[in-house]
């Protein structure tokens, strides 16, 4: 299987009547798709787009950067100051 690429990933949107814009969707109860920020049900289409049409959405990829060692990261960097 070839590696898969965030942006040629598929990601379900549909309308947040409570959110009031499109929304990434999540599976609930009985294959019911329900909105990622409020929980509320999705009752209309959902449509599919790709990750790198995502922040057409509003949405974006935050990648963590640490300073290149292997142990950094979580909060146990040594090259940052410690408070």
């Amino acid at each position: 299987m070839d590696d898969l690429q965030f942006d040629d990933l598929e990601f379900p949107l549909g309308w947040c009547p409570h959110c009031q814009h499109e929304v990434l969707t999540a599976v609930g109860d009985e294959s019911e798709r329900h909105c990622v920020h409020c929980g509320e049900p999705i009752g209309g289409p959902i449509r599919h787009a790709r990750g790198m049409d995502l922040a057409d959405s509003g949405y974006a990829l935050h990648e963590e950067q640490g300073c290149g060692r292997p142990d950094c990261g979580g909060g146990r960097c040594g090259a940052r100051s410690q408070p």
